[in-house]
């Protein structure tokens, strides 16, 4: 519902959508409408409606659109700037500002709280503006002092003379998912902030670097793709990290991929003189990143992986390092900052651990002396410890002016170096990002890390250490053992997670939009508008197979920092239809073909069509807020009904139960973040098969009532004259509580009566034991110390919960004319053994007696016969 007024400083009637979103569009249907110049005159004044207007939240860029500006965009507190991928703002030609002055900026100069830009296009329009030069301050995309909580995601800013997000004496800085192609000077530039995080960027520098932090703190950048434009103007570091002052004691740089650059892959260096703060640089940890050809800039001398000088104690470990410039790690100065100081004791000392150094070349400016793995130009006040590496092929030698006690010297057998596969091959097991593979050779880097690193994420077997290289301690490290004949199983054969994943959004106010390769999924009410997803996985290779548990995890991070006036209770239905993720829109299923239902075909849980019982549901409370996690939904049975062949997989569709001020988004496939993606963990029901020995015995004789047969070498069941026989059997299945229970089996080893028949058959039946029996009292009369049985021979239950019945678990028939032929006899005593693991009874072993007890004796070897390959035996096979 729409309601019309008129704003002081606009001069046309502005009929406002419900809050708390304002559309900016270019095609007449928004709240503010431009027309392709001048646009920063509406798009501030949507800016200034929503700040003036606490219940407005969102300012809206419609696309297909291209918005010029000629000034900056204020933004003020609690404001979300966002736009369709297709919205795109781009500088007029020959601005002419002056420096410093950029696209967006906050309101106040004090500083403004809750900033949120996301979803749309910034063209700063490099070649319209080529009066002035790249990283000197001229038209940064943002730039934003004394703020708090700004987070800047989903965006796609390039062809910039200046940074992307510059910003300056702030807290709280969320800077991810953002795709940054040639700028001018830094993708992000962090000033003197506190509390910085950057992630999931794919950044492509030209000037200076991807990501650089000054003299701030609590810092994390990780899991992004950065690289150069390879020309002669290429720029710098791909990570830059420097220090004049302050505090830098909690910084991470993790799951990187840095390729490329033309400066080095990380510059890490200190030039604080103050005796006060120059030791505050410390603790610096860079782990499981991966470096390829980072240092390609012909005319500078600090080229190579990881530059660093001026920080105490930085751990530097499980990277790869190939056919880095000049050096994969060094100690170099090139500011002045820290030759002659060194702090107590071993001066700045760098930890060098469990890292893959191979291919190293020299540099093109000066190469002489270059191409070692490890460099220390400054041995004089600063130290390399180096442990557990893995050093290879480096041109000039693997060290210069430092030494390992401990470091490997091998070929590591990546998976496939040629394309960056940096994964160690292995008899027992690799991941090939789908599944786990095995070889035919093992690398010598498995097992082979620094004795005391934490190894626990690697996955079974493990060796109980640590791997050498980018996935040591990680989920998809390579297996140890040799594969075929080692008894190792290959996890995947247990749990699997399937990665590959096709997913669109479906919105409802872009009814023929195609939502395939956005960075998230949706799902509830924004406005007057509805989402919905769909998503599907390949379940091809689960084709049949007995399905114990599917889970579809979710990572939820928006919208950050904000609450809605309403819970999500997400739902999860069957499409009723296939769908082309290439044209599936909130109207189509395919080309040329309509959803019957706008918003898509359905069935429930109970196979109605658009019905309201879900496969799945998770409720997201209106009060909570994201906190970046996956979230789990149990699709077991959809799951079973597509691999069982019931239905076709038609995937997954979500929905919100009520789609209305409640709108919440997921990471898609497109992320680029394969921590984050949608991801369905299937575990199946793989049997294991156990043999369990080691079992208590005992003989029941009615003709020695009162006596104990605890110890003897066998166990016997049947008439032998006027005496009868019977025997008690318990194994211990303490450790299987719980199990699925497919088959078990009692066996037992058939000896006596040697050479002679019997006159009447044998047949044994198997009851479970009415009450617990002590091995150390038990006989015929008695089943503890000073206790009778009710019945002198034993008390039992049969099959139906009969006391003394006779429907027995389990029976096998010996014919009296068979001679014993010393082997096992099995039988299946899978129910009294189910009923046993599941709880429903208390173990009391089993019972065996023979039907009829009169000229059929036989005998079996007991646990006390001396030779475990003749003692009674449980075989289980579970799940």
């Amino acid at each position: 519902m729409a309601a019309c007024l008129i704003l002081a400083n606009v001069p046309t009637v502005l009929c406002r959508t419900t809050a708390p979103v304002v559309y900016v569009a270019g095609d007449g249907s928004g709240d503010f409408n431009c027309d392709g110049k001048d646009d920063h005159i509406q798009i501030n004044q949507a800016l200034k409606f929503v700040a003036d207007n606490p219940k407005y939240t969102t300012v809206y860029l419609k696309g297909p659109f291209t918005y010029v500006i000629d000034d900056t965009l204020l933004i003020g507190s609690n404001t979300i700037l966002e736009g369709d991928s297709n919205a795109v703002i781009k500088l007029a030609d020959n601005a002419g500002w002056e420096t410093m002055k950029p696209l967006i900026q906050q309101m106040n100069s004090y500083g403004n709280n809750n900033i949120v830009i996301r979803g749309f296009e910034v063209d700063v329009n490099h070649d319209g503006n080529l009066k002035v030069d790249k990283g000197k301050g001229y038209y940064n995309i943002m730039y934003f002092l004394y703020c708090k909580n700004v987070t800047v995601c989903d965006m796609h800013m390039h062809d910039g003379h200046g940074d992307g997000l510059r910003i300056k004496y702030s807290e709280n800085i969320r800077f991810y998912n953002n795709t940054i192609d040639r700028l001018g000077h830094d993708g992000m530039f962090a000033i003197e902030c506190q509390n910085v995080e950057a992630w999931n960027n794919a950044i492509t520098c030209r000037t200076n670097s991807a990501l650089r932090i000054w003299n701030s703190n609590h810092v994390k950048l990780h899991d992004n793709l950065i690289n150069s434009f390879y020309h002669w103007s290429a720029g710098g570091p791909g990570i830059q990290i420097e220090k004049s002052a302050g505090i830098m004691d909690d910084i991470e740089i993790y799951n990187n991929t840095i390729h490329n650059t033309y400066g080095p892959g990380i510059w890490l260096f200190s030039y604080d003189t103050s005796s006060a703060t120059r030791e505050q640089g410390r603790n610096v940890h860079i782990h499981h990143n991966i470096f390829y050809s980072t240092g390609t800039n012909p005319s500078i001398t600090w080229v190579g992986g990881i530059i660093t000088n001026g920080f105490e104690d930085t751990l530097i470990e499980n990277n790869v390092f190939d056919s880095v410039y000049h050096s994969a790690i060094a100690h170099m100065d090139m500011t002045g900052g820290s030759s002659t100081y060194a702090p107590a004791g071993d001066g700045y000392t760098t930890i060098v651990r469990n890292n893959i150094i191979v291919n190293t070349l020299s540099r093109t400016k000066e190469p002489s002396g270059t191409g070692y793995g490890v460099i220390n130009y400054l041995s004089g006040t600063h130290t390399f410890v180096l442990e557990n590496n893995c050093l290879y092929n480096n041109k000039a030698g693997n060290y210069k002016n430092c030494a390992s006690k401990s470091d490997i010297y091998a070929d590591p057998l990546f998976a496939d170096l040629k394309n960056h596969d940096y994964h160690l091959k292995s008899k027992a097991g690799r991941w090939n990002g789908e599944r786990w593979v095995k070889d035919t050779v093992t690398s010598p880097c498995i097992d082979a890390g620094y004795p005391l690193s934490d190894y626990t994420n690697e996955p079974e077997d493990n060796g109980d250490r640590i791997n050498i290289g980018r996935y040591g301690n990680t989920i998809y490290a390579s297996l140890s053992g040799t594969g075929p004949g080692d008894n190792h199983e290959n996890p995947a054969s247990q749990e699997s997670v399937i990665l590959t994943v096709s997913d669109n959004r479906l919105r409802e106010n872009s009814p023929e939009t195609v939502l395939h390769d956005t960075s998230f999924i949706d799902v509830g009410g924004l406005g007057t508008d509805r989402y919905r997803g769909l998503i599907s996985f390949n379940l091809s290779e689960y084709t049949g197979a007995d399905i114990n548990r599917a889970t579809l995890s979710l990572f939820w991070y928006y919208p950050e920092g904000i609450t809605r006036p309403e819970d999500t209770v997400i739902e999860v239905y069957r499409p009723a239809s296939s769908w082309n993720a290439n044209y599936v829109s909130w109207n189509k299923r395919d080309k040329g073909i309509a959803w019957n239902n706008a918003g898509g075909d359905w069935y429930d849980k109970n196979g109605v069509l658009q019905g309201n019982t879900p496969y799945a549901t998770i409720t997201f409370k209106g009060s909570t807020l994201p906190d970046n996690r996956y979230y789990e939904l149990d699709v077991t049975d959809l799951v079973k009904e597509y691999v069982s062949g019931k239905y076709a997989n038609t995937g997954f569709l979500i929905k919100a139960r009520s789609e209305s001020n409640n709108y919440i988004a997921f990471y898609s496939s497109d992320c680029g973040n394969k921590n984050q993606i949608p991801k369905l963990s299937i575990t199946k029901k793989v049997p294991v098969n156990v043999t369990i020995t080691g079992a208590k015995d005992n003989r029941l004789r009615e003709a020695s009532s009162e006596a104990v047969f605890h110890d003897t070498p066998f166990i016997d069941v049947g008439g032998l004259g006027t005496g009868r026989y019977r025997g008690l059997i318990s194994f211990n299945l303490s450790e299987y509580t719980g199990a699925d229970i497919d088959r078990a089996t009692l066996s037992l080893f058939w000896y006596y009566p040697e050479g002679s028949t019997r006159s009447e058959d044998t047949v044994i039946e198997v009851y479970r034991p009415a009450s617990s029996w002590n091995e150390s009292y038990v006989s015929w009369n008695k089943r503890d110390k000073g206790i009778a049985w009710n019945n002198a021979g034993g008390d039992w239950y049969d099959k139906n919960g009969v006391l003394q019945g006779n429907t027995p678990y389990a029976t096998i028939t010996f014919k009296g004319s068979t001679l014993p032929d010393n082997r096992y006899y099995e039988l299946d005593v899978t129910d009294l053994v189910k009923e046993y693991v599941s709880g429903k009874y208390a173990n009391t072993g089993f019972l065996i007696k023979a039907r009829s007890e009169s000229n059929n004796y036989i005998a079996f070897y007991s646990s006390d016969c001396g030779n475990e390959n003749q003692v009674p035996r449980l075989n289980l096979v579970y799940s």
